[in-house]
């Protein structure tokens, strides 16, 4: 073939969602590609990761994106098409009207998939790159294989219980080696492991603000916050001074409060809302949390902060151990806290937690080497180490390899 290659992205899912590890990995992915000599264009619907309902037109609006909007009727079906330049990306939303229905309703799918035939028929992508289960998975492989586009599924977690769902896929990629190992063992499935890709443009702070903050993102059941609360507690009654940051992503504060333990009265206690640029909290952090419950099929935060030299504090769920390996600091949860467990961790059980961080806040030199340990680490996921990899996949089923 001659002329750049075409990779169209495609999904119901918002491609632009702040709050999705997945659509923050799809970008610059895209990025990276267009900038190294691909055309590379996203097609996706308004589907949000956020608890609350956001408004897509407002994140497009503080993500600073110059969007052209066009109101259309699509089968009699009233819909807005956002268009913008996503850096080097073309880039489409489509809006329908009820934007937030999961999954979506046989009208709005319908549009969408009218729109995902149109695009590919006028476009002829070499690539079509996919996430996410629901029922326009399959139409959109058909009509993609009527064109003879090569099909790529990135799975970014471990909720795919379906065989069949995977008989159309040319190639999916996985995050890890536990997610590997988990769909080889419950779906018969191979795989190719690459992990996400990670713009350290967008990740890497000039300099660190004084690291005032021990931090933990994203305040969900899932994600632990239940055992953060009694961290919280425990580090407020016995080292005040040690500020704690919590930042909102996929929901805000509410789960925090739920949590049964009265924390209104912790002075060191300080909350950021959900913000597109994670360098205005990894510049303020001095250690990263990350007590999460469920299987991780990666762990970006830990990731991030790793490649700032942030140490991390992790549990020993799903990936984490993986990406974090000896570089931070890994913690057994009893498993009897599950994702679903609504009860916060006892004071004993969070102990090693709060003494590692106790002992990284006063020991500069234990400090100084586990953020080496962190920096080191994190070149493994240099850009240009893990773009040329994705570049062999779709290469090679190009090439018929």
């Amino acid at each position: 073939m001659s002329g750049k290659r075409r990779l169209l992205f495609a999904s119901y899912h918002c491609c632009v969602d702040p709050s999705s590890g997945a659509a923050v990995s799809a970008r610059e992915l895209l990025g990276m590609l267009a900038r190294n000599g691909w055309d590379v264009r996203t097609y996706c619907g308004p589907l949000l990761d956020f608890e609350q309902a956001e408004d897509v037109r407002q994140i497009l609006a503080d993500q600073q994106l110059e969007v052209h909007e066009t109101s259309v009727w699509v089968q009699c079906v009233p819909v807005a098409l956002l268009t913008f330049d996503d850096g080097p990306v073309r880039s489409t939303v489509l809006l329908p009207p009820d934007p937030q229905r999961r999954p979506p309703s046989m009208e709005s799918g319908s549009v969408f998939l009218g729109g995902f035939g149109e695009l590919v028929e006028r476009w002829r992508p070499d690539i079509l790159l996919t996430y996410g289960g629901h029922w326009l998975a399959g139409p959109m492989f058909d009509e993609a294989r009527r064109h003879g586009v090569r099909i790529v599924f990135w799975l970014r977690n471990f909720a795919y219980r379906d065989r069949k769902l995977f008989l159309s896929v040319d190639r999916a990629i996985v995050p890890s080696e536990c997610s590997a190992t988990h769909y080889l063992q419950t779906l018969g499935l191979d795989t190719t492991v690459i992990p996400p890709p990670l713009s350290w443009e967008r990740i890497v702070c000039d300099r660190l603000r004084g690291s005032r903050y021990v931090t933990f993102v994203n305040p969900q059941p899932h994600k632990g916050v239940f055992v953060l609360a009694r961290i919280a507690e425990q580090l407020f009654r016995r080292r005040p001074d040690i500020r704690l940051l919590i930042v909102e992503g996929r929901s805000g504060v509410e789960w925090l409060e739920r949590t049964g333990l009265d924390l209104s009265g912790l002075t060191n206690l300080s909350v950021m809302n959900n913000t597109p640029d994670a360098r205005d909290f990894y510049q303020v952090s001095r250690v990263v949390l990350m007590p999460s419950l469920w299987r991780e099929s990666f762990g970006r935060v830990a990731a991030e902060a790793m490649i700032n030299g942030i140490p991390v504090l992790a549990s020993n769920r799903g990936a984490l151990p993986e990406v974090v390996g000896d570089a931070g600091f890994l913690f057994d949860i009893p498993d009897c806290y599950t994702p679903e467990t609504r009860k916060v961790s006892t004071a004993e059980e969070v102990a090693p937690w709060v003494e590692t961080i106790i002992r990284l806040w006063d020991d500069d030199e234990f400090y100084t080497e586990a953020s080496r340990r962190c920096r080191d680490r994190a070149e493994m996921w240099r850009p240009e180490v893990l773009l040329p990899r994705y570049e062999y996949v779709f290469e090679s089923l190009l090439a018929g390899r």
